[in-house]
């Protein structure tokens, strides 16, 4: 299995353990597995081993060509981004619920996704 897949589909386990609704909506042929949120104001996780397209800006990278034990938010123009090491994935859940709790204050956006049914278990 695809190590980026494993990590993933714990991520996603991991979520939905503390409620947060989750589920991988693509796997690309680099490898690169990408998440959504059923909020979509938490953003979106990519997981992968090199840049993404520059057009994309994905709010949570898990990045394995990243410094080991790299973890941070940083700027890319006008939108926060935060980068962590895929050995320290899990750090992530935490940084995921804050930012689930915090866009509870925003308004709602006039877009939602829904899980696609094949994407339910």
């Amino acid at each position: 299995m695809n190590k980026f897949k494993k990590i993933a589909e714990e991520l996603v386990h991991e979520l939905d353990e503390v409620g947060i609704s989750a589920y991988i909506w693509h796997i690309a042929t680099t490898g690169s597995v990408y998440i959504r949120f059923e909020d979509n104001r938490i953003g979106s996780v990519r997981i992968g081993d090199h840049n993404g397209r520059s057009k994309l800006k994905y709010k949570f990278n898990v990045r394995s060509d990243l410094k080991t034990g790299f973890k941070k938010w940083m700027k890319d123009g006008e939108i926060w981004r935060y980068y962590i090491h895929f050995d320290i994935w899990k750090d992530l859940v935490d940084v995921i619920i804050k930012r689930s709790h915090d866009v509870q204050k925003f308004e709602k956006g006039k877009y939602s996704y829904a899980i696609p049914k094949f994407k339910k278990k």
